[in-house]
């Protein structure tokens, strides 16, 4: 069995189709969230999944762009998320917010005996909660986790790759699919294979989607700054 875990695509199409042909054959795929905004492409990420059938929650920006919600992103991102919000609706068919809409913000999903718990931020904040890094601490772990009951979780947000067991949960974070932050700019993703969990990169056509993102609609600020996010892969 494998499955391929994706997060945080951000409607960048070009880092989208090279992980859907390096990911090779899948019998599943696993989405925690943030498939629109700051792209050029919300409508081609959100066809690409349900095409794909993948298993898919809602993440702080689909959320945002669904409801006209605060997408309460990072101080450094905040201003770009708003600026984008807006416009990435106008880019949806009619029935694309209802399927964001309809989104679970977690959900459990169980495949040959393995019990998945899937959620965008954290079980106990599952929209905002950045708190689920590297790094963290094992208490705080304790707490954020919530008791929740699963063998897998697989949670994004942080734009951070992680592989890490707390306990007898395995935590995967697959990184950002469309904005890495993490330095290095090629679209992360994970592959879970019969148990073993792997973190992989791929490189994309970079130059397209920041060209595609500088030619955006909006303050010439805004396309600048986040294709200067895209090639660096930091907000700093």
């Amino acid at each position: 069995m494998r499955i391929l875990i994706v997060s945080d695509i951000h409607a960048n199409l070009w880092a989208l189709e090279a992980v859907a042909s390096g990911a090779g054959v899948v019998d599943h795929i696993i989405c925690a969230g943030d498939v629109v905004n700051y792209g050029p492409a919300p409508g081609a990420a959100i066809a690409w999944l349900r095409e794909q059938q993948a298993i898919t929650v809602r993440g702080n920006h689909d959320h945002a762009v669904t409801f006209r919600a605060d997408p309460r992103a990072s101080p450094a991102k905040q201003v770009l998320a708003m600026a984008m919000r807006d416009w990435s609706r106008s880019q949806l068919s009619p029935e694309d917010p209802s399927w964001l809409a309809r989104l679970p913000v977690s959900l459990k999903w169980e495949v040959d005996g393995t019990r998945f718990a899937v959620t965008h931020g954290t079980p106990l904040d599952p929209l905002y909660d950045y708190r689920l890094t590297p790094t963290l601490g094992d208490a705080a772990l304790d707490t954020i986790l919530g008791g929740i009951r699963a063998n897998v979780l697989v949670v994004g947000h942080t734009h951070l790759p992680m592989v890490r067991r707390h306990h007898d949960l395995l935590i995967v974070n697959p990184g950002s699919l469309g904005q890495p932050l993490d330095g290095d700019p090629r679209a992360s993703y994970a592959i879970w294979h019969d148990g073993e969990v792997t973190l992989h990169r791929v490189s994309y056509d970079l130059s397209s989607a920041v060209v595609a993102t500088r030619s955006l609609p909006l303050d010439e600020s805004i396309g600048d700054n986040l294709a200067q996010i895209l090639q660096r892969a930091r907000t700093d």
